[in-house]
């Protein structure tokens, strides 16, 4: 075989990490509340030496490198990541490929993250922006890496605990760090467009309502490639408008979003999910009656535990929220002092799931994933307090 690889982990953890999900998602548990990170490449790169730029060198680099990354996630990381004998694989490329199919100039470096490059700089030429083809940009480089790795999967030997496993291709598109229309905004035009939905609102609702036809004919595309179910989740990043009061959301983030999830959410359990970091507690009320948002992804640690709770616990599937920073360089008490505050406000709720908020810093230690998990383990049922 072309890729062989093992991982040592027991299919009893598999099961028992598939039955928390599945009962958090009934806002039940099970014995506790569920852990998982957004743990991503930029963080696994350093822990094998790679410089993060090769990560993106070709098809196979990166395919076999995602096999490896999970490797590590699965037996170093305590979580409930695993829930079955298969890894899922999806060309990355970090939060740059939606701004690329829609005409962003992309940055790239050694070791950090690509990025988007504003290309728009006057209203003149907002006003000209015309819709891309839906494989253009990066986009057209994920819809070919995913067809090769595909390939790859047919020469791919890998176990678990010694038994046969799985590699599958996540569905086309929908591991591409999906955003927001209005996200996307800010990644063509960069700060400017906050004044300028102030001086010029018709002139950013069309160029608004050009992105989010763009994103749907992108989303519609990759399924006509790729026609496997996509299951019961539809999110958004909605990153951008955590500066923006809660009038200027309801103007210019709702109905963009709402488009799409009207689009590609309609009649899914979870359809209707929201990534935000900072502070996005000021607009909690839109997102929760407005938007009628199903699910907080690793939401931002500026967000009080007990204030999500207030707001949005019982309803909404929670998934949030230590402070990145803690968890990187805090001794372990007091990241297990945090994962614990985390708990006692939201797991009560029901729909709990213990993570960052957002996302775990390259050079984060072993030990503070350890020390949350403790703190999962030792809560445990809460007491009795919580639904079983």
């Amino acid at each position: 075989m072309r890729f062989e690889i093992n991982i040592d982990y027991s299919p009893e953890k598999m099961d028992l990490s598939r039955k928390r999900i599945d009962s958090r998602n009934d806002f039940r548990y099970v014995d506790r509340v569920p852990v998982n990170y957004c743990v991503v490449p930029r963080y696994f790169a350093p822990v094998f030496g790679l410089r993060y730029l090769d990560f993106f060198k070709d098809a196979e680099t990166q395919y076999y490198w995602l096999l490896q990354f999970a490797k590590y996630q699965i037996e170093n990381i305590p979580s409930d990541f695993c829930t079955e004998p298969t890894i899922y694989i999806h060309p990355y490329f970090d939060n740059v490929v939606p701004p690329s199919g829609q005409g962003a100039e992309i940055g790239w470096t050694e070791e950090s993250p690509p990025r988007a490059i504003p290309v728009i700089h006057t209203i003149e030429a907002m006003n000209r922006f015309e819709v891309a083809r839906p494989d253009a940009g990066l986009r057209g480089k994920v819809i070919e890496w995913w067809q090769q790795m595909k390939e790859f999967i047919t020469q791919t030997s890998i176990t678990f605990y010694g038994q046969e496993g799985t590699v599958e291709m996540t569905p086309l598109g929908a591991a591409t760090n999906r955003l927001s229309p209005h996200m996307i905004a800010i990644d063509l035009v960069g700060e400017d467009f906050y004044w300028w939905m102030l001086e010029y609102p018709e002139a950013c609702h069309r160029f608004l309502r050009k992105i989010t036809q763009g994103e749907i004919e992108a989303e519609n595309l990759a399924r006509q490639i790729d026609p496997q179910p996509r299951g019961e989740y539809f999110s958004l990043g909605e990153d951008s408008a955590q500066v923006m009061s809660a009038r200027l959301f309801k103007e210019f983030c709702l109905p963009y979003t709402n488009a799409m999830f009207e689009q590609f959410g309609r009649g899914l359990k979870f359809g209707r999910g929201i990534h935000m970091c900072g502070d996005s507690t000021h607009l909690h009320q839109v997102l929760r009656d407005d938007l009628k948002m199903t699910h907080f992804d690793i939401f931002g640690y500026l967000v009080p535990p007990k204030v999500a709770a207030a707001n949005l616990g019982g309803h909404i599937l929670l998934w949030g929220n230590i402070n990145p920073m803690l968890m990187q360089e805090g001794t372990k008490e007091e990241v297990k002092k945090a994962a614990l505050e985390c708990l006692e406000a939201m797991a009560p709720c029901g729909g709990f799931m213990l993570g960052d908020g957002a996302n775990v810093c390259p050079g984060t230690p072993l030990q503070s994933f350890q020390a949350i998990m403790e703190a999962a383990e030792e809560y445990g049922l809460g007491g009795g307090k919580l639904k079983t």
